[in-house]
């Protein structure tokens, strides 16, 4: 460690601006996703903020040779609980009056999780950030902070084994950080979901702004030379005027380029790329950029420092555990319906006013008011504790029966289509289960409550369009194939109280789409209700797909439309099948009986070799992949882009096709497929899209 004295951590102006960049861009992505995409990458931004703050202070204090873990982690305390616990606090006494039974022991469950600062590890197992789920849960942003804390019970023990040791604190920090950043690397395209979420393939980010700290703190006069270097090499190319040891002009260059970094993320970056993967570096070195530059950057006097963004970012923390509750609580309430915009602006807004007042009347009393400091620390220690013991609780017990709509104090609109106890699943008869509504509005849609907004389906229709005359340019036909809802296929298992429309709600979506040049529309519904009394069961009773018998006739159905060839196969029946709505309803000991799982015996084996895409993000039906076929029934190239009804389907296209590329799900690729098919070498023969009905 080099034997300069540091330099002690003064305020610092701009970076609680950089606070409020980042907690803006979270909460305006979170209430507007389309309109901020890469928004959600404010949370790298506090990660290297956090990094470099925290490890400053641990430099400083091991430095002094006052570095105390039990004050460490008291100041932890007091900066992250008072305004966590309130909000979990009245999360839990929310759901009291909102949540069904299901949902409410969700809550309790993540609340729980949240307070031993583990829930991270427990949406791994749910869902994806990205994904429609996670819509429903209020609890959801507590991931990053778990990561957080989960670095900071690690990092200050490794700091302080290496300062007793005599370890070079930079090169330990440096050493974890490649190797976090090698983990991210190499498993965000087969394990996105954990990546994201596991702290693992993140801790590089903070200790990114850990490497900065070191730099300012122990090489910063270096640093000035660096950049006082930087300056006359520029000054004698440029004559500008300034004396050559002043370094504003490279600060100037690190506060803009920063912020241009910063704004190509918010912009730039989509839900589609994998993330954080390389990606992340983006928002990592904006991050960089801006805090090295200090105050001294006009950038940073103009946007970081000016009163407006500076307040915010003093009420960033609070501001970003409120907001997304308060979104979330709204779009449950709404029984699955994203939110009206005018009511999301109204979450934001409130959640300004309860961050502003969770500083005045709860952080600052408790983080800096007068008082018993240890006694502070132990009430919120055991305040903590006592939130996280109420969701455990909560998450135990079983409610069913005592929280059903009727139950509910706050009344909630569309409450019709809820059947039962939980919003995301019902019971049918004879042992069969089907998706509840908070799904993809799925009874609504059943029922045919209302029409699609026209402006949906010219939405829908506008981008196949321009997909398909993409494709007509280099000659490529394309196909959509609708899967047909479980309960549009088995309507005689659905509860008295569901009572399906004659008319179908897709057929506002397909009679346009019908029509689109260069676009075929397979919908192998009647094939597949005429076919069901002899083939047996289709669909499995317990999950919301077809099964194997199922998706041949639909591939059938859309190779006797295209001029396919069929592969020859027979079906076995399987062993008693357990789906993916039993994992929802959580009842493990729902009977499950034989009947509706089939097995393939193929005529001919077919000889296949799977080359994955790494560069493209796994999708929920199938990670990015290119399968060749040693013997197919045609040559053909095909690409597919489809949702999780193509698990069952692709061994047909393997089957059948010289090559089948699996680029991803269409709810991405809709968009940017017809770019990368212009843009391509290689020319498919065909093209794909694999879509259920309950996503129209």
């Amino acid at each position: 460690m080099s034997s300069a004295v540091p330099r002690p951590t003064d305020y610092r102006a701009e970076i609680d601006g950089l606070r409020a960049f980042a907690v803006l861009s979270v909460v305006l992505y979170h209430a507007f996703p389309t309109g901020l995409t890469g928004g959600f990458i404010g949370v790298d931004v506090f990660f290297v903020i956090s990094g470099y703050l925290i490890t400053s202070h641990i430099f400083i204090s091991l430095d002094e040779g006052r570095f105390s873990f039990a004050n460490f982690f008291g100041r932890r305390i007091r900066r992250i609980f008072p305004a966590l616990i309130l909000v979990m606090a009245v999360s839990l006494i929310f759901g009291w009056f909102a949540l069904l039974a299901e949902e409410f022991q969700q809550l309790g469950k993540h609340v729980a999780s949240g307070a031993a600062f583990i829930v991270n590890f427990i949406l791994v197992g749910e869902s994806g950030y990205f994904d429609a789920a996670a819509d429903t849960k209020p609890m959801l942003h507590l991931w990053s902070l778990a990561v957080e804390e989960q670095f900071y019970i690690v990092w200050p023990l490794v700091l302080w084994l290496a300062w007793r040791l005599r370890i070079s604190l930079l090169a330990i920090t440096l050493l974890v950080a490649a190797a976090s950043y090698y983990f991210n690397l190499r498993y965000v395209a087969t394990n996105p979901t954990g990546v994201f979420f596991w702290p693992y393939g993140r801790f590089w980010e903070l200790l990114s702004g850990s490497a900065l700290a070191w730099l300012m703190l122990y090489k910063r006069d270096a640093l000035d030379r660096a950049k006082a270097g930087v300056h006359a090499v520029i000054g004698r190319m440029i004559p500008l005027g300034i004396p050559a040891a002043r370094t504003a002009l490279v600060d100037n260059a690190m506060g803009l380029g920063g912020l241009c970094l910063l704004i190509y993320g918010f912009v730039g970056i989509t839900s589609a790329v994998p993330f954080p993967s390389a990606w992340a570096l983006v928002p990592v070195c904006g991050a960089i950029l801006i805090i090295a530059a200090g105050s001294v950057a006009w950038s940073n006097r103009l946007f970081m420092m000016n009163p407006v963004a500076v307040w915010f970012g003093l009420i960033s923390y609070p501001l970003y555990l409120w907001h997304w509750p308060l979104l979330s609580f709204i779009q449950i309430v709404e029984s699955g319906e994203p939110p009206h915009r005018d009511a999301r602006i109204a979450a934001v807004v409130l959640a300004i006013g309860l961050a502003w007042l969770t500083v005045r009347f709860v952080e600052r009393p408790l983080r800096f008011g007068r008082g018993n400091v240890r006694l502070k620390i132990a009430g919120l220690a055991g305040a903590m504790v006592c939130v996280g013991l109420a969701g455990l609780v909560i998450s135990r017990t079983d409610h069913a029966g005592t929280r059903n709509l009727d139950d509910l104090v706050i009344k909630r609109p569309g409450a019709e289509h809820i059947i039962g106890s939980s919003s995301r699943w019902y019971e049918g008869k004879e042992g069969w289960l089907f998706l509840g509504n908070s799904i993809d509005n799925t009874v609504a849609k059943l029922k045919l409550a209302a029409p699609p907004d026209p402006e949906d389906v010219a939405g829908i229709v506008g981008l196949f369009a321009n997909l398909a005359e993409a494709a007509e340019r280099t000659g490529t036909p394309v196909a959509l194939l609708v899967g047909p809802n479980k309960s549009t296929m088995y309507p005689e298992f659905l509860p008295d109280e569901v009572e399906p429309s004659d008319t179908r709600y897709v057929s506002y979506f397909t009679e346009p789409l019908a029509e689109i040049a260069n676009l075929v529309v397979v919908d192998p519904l009647e094939d597949m209700l005429r076919a069901k009394e002899e083939a047996g069961l289709l669909y499995y009773r317990t999950d919301t797909h077809w099964n194997y018998k199922g998706a041949f006739l639909a591939f059938s159905s859309l190779a006797e439309r295209m001029g396919w060839p069929v592969p020859e196969v027979s079906f076995a029946a399987g062993a008693p099948y357990s789906g993916d709505l039993i994992t929802m309803s959580q009842r493990d000991d729902f009977p499950v009986a034989p009947g509706d799982n089939w097995q393939i015996e193929w005529a001919r084996d077919p000889e296949l070799e799977v080359t994955p895409l790494p560069e493209q993000p796994r999708s929920s039906f199938v990670r990015a992949q290119i399968v060749s076929n040693a013997s197919p029934l045609s040559e053909k190239t095909v690409w597919i882009i489809g949702d999780s009804y193509t698990n069952a389907i692709r061994p047909y296209f393997d089957a059948t096709f010289g090559e089948v590329h699996y680029v991803g799900h269409w709810n991405f690729k809709l968009q940017t497929l017809p770019d990368e098919l212009l843009a391509s070498e290689e020319k498919p023969d065909l093209i794909v899209v694999v879509r259920i009905e309950r996503s129209f």
